[in-house]
């Protein structure tokens, strides 16, 4: 029997503050954890911060120069509380290095006088914990059950990934690798979010058969059209077949949008089934296009921004550093391109397939019920 709203709303109420608290008391964790990693880390006591110098830019325009004098305390290891002290240089861009305060967290390598060390990098685990907590609680507190099903599913996809780059460290087939974490990924998200039911099972279908279709144009088009760049991509190892790297990330970051159409398509014509079980396919076909036209521009504009202005900083830079456009373009937004590309030819791709496959469907149950 289905509870009164507002005994529903406090049931609600309840869990989101037991979930709160939770949360708080793992932010104490994290903020305490030092005694879990093997490298060093200190925490800032005392900045003092000096203009070391000035240099003229490529183009125009001056790059100050700053160093900072560090002292800090030593949280983990047997150096535990001594006292060290560090140096840091910075400039005004930040691209290649940071400013650091006052209560900031190091990881350090000390020297052999235990005094003193070299910064390896900021320790910013206690950051990205406050941002997937408020991630999560959100979810929740917006879609209820839903939303703790897709944390769920958020969480089983994140710890599959890991083990699939382990896997990959340790000599598997990144084609064969990448086609069971798509498998995995499209199956697992889907029933999670939606249950083992007839609309999990459709959108299944069309992601997968829309991914194919997708690889198989990607593959055709870059067979008869020259070479990328694929030396600069970031990380390339150079005895890996960078290639098909760059393919297997284009087709992981494109499920994301094809599933995304997949389930709203069937979704829709399952409802519309839901209630006219008979209602002609025609008519059935021309709402889910009506859905897909209003949901297609604003995905494609979703993977725009997503992957061409994700090249923009790097751009920018480049051409502040006296860099030309068609350099540019060959090594940095020709890889954004081509994955914005590919991106959008699938989810367009999923209108059609979606419709196929309610065709199929709707056939099999007019022929079932006679």
């Amino acid at each position: 029997m289905k509870l009164p709203f507002s005994v529903e709303r406090r049931k609600k109420n309840i869990v989101m503050l037991v979930l709160l608290l939770l949360a708080v008391l793992g932010y104490g964790f994290v903020a305490h954890d030092a005694f879990l990693y093997d490298t060093t880390i200190v925490r800032i006591t005392s900045i003092e911060t000096r203009h070391t110098e000035a240099q003229a830019g490529v183009v125009s325009g001056t790059e100050n120069y700053y160093g900072q004098s560090i002292t800090g305390q030593v949280l983990n290891g047997e150096q535990k509380g001594q006292e060290v002290f560090l140096y840091n240089q910075y400039t005004d861009s930040k691209v290649r290095d940071e400013r650091y305060r006052v209560g900031d967290s190091l990881l350090v390598e000390l020297g052999q006088d235990g005094t003193s060390g070299k910064i390896l990098e900021q320790k910013r685990d206690t950051l990205v914990y406050v941002v997937s907590a408020a991630l999560l609680l959100g979810m929740i507190a917006v879609a209820d059950w839903s939303g703790l099903l897709a944390v769920c599913s958020l969480l089983i996809n994140i710890a599959l990934l890991v083990g699939a780059l382990y896997c990959y460290l340790d000599g598997w087939n990144i084609l064969a690798l990448t086609a069971v974490m798509i498998l995995s990924f499209t199956i697992l998200s889907l029933l999670i979010g939606n249950g083992w039911n007839r609309r999990s099972m459709l959108a299944i279908v069309v992601t997968l058969l829309s991914l194919a279709a997708t690889a198989v144009i990607y593959v055709l088009v870059r067979s008869v059209t020259p070479a990328l760049q694929y030396q600069m991509l970031e990380f390339g190892v150079v005895p890996d077949d960078l290639s098909a790297l760059f393919f297997c990330e284009i087709m992981v970051g494109g499920l994301g949008a094809v599933m995304d159409v997949a389930i709203s398509l069937i979704s829709t014509a399952d409802e519309l089934l839901e209630r006219n079980p008979h209602i002609p396919y025609p008519e059935l076909r021309r709402s889910v296009r009506e859905v897909a036209d209003d949901i297609m521009g604003t995905m494609v504009n979703v993977l725009f921004f997503t992957y061409i202005c994700g090249g923009l900083p790097e751009m920018l830079l480049m051409l502040r550093n006296n860099l030309t456009i068609s350099f540019v373009w060959e090594y940095v937004l020709s890889f954004e391109m081509v994955r914005f590309l590919t991106g959008s030819i699938g989810l367009v791709l999923a209108i059609p397939i979606s419709q196929l496959v309610l065709r199929i469907w709707v056939r099999r149950q007019e022929a079932a019920h006679g």
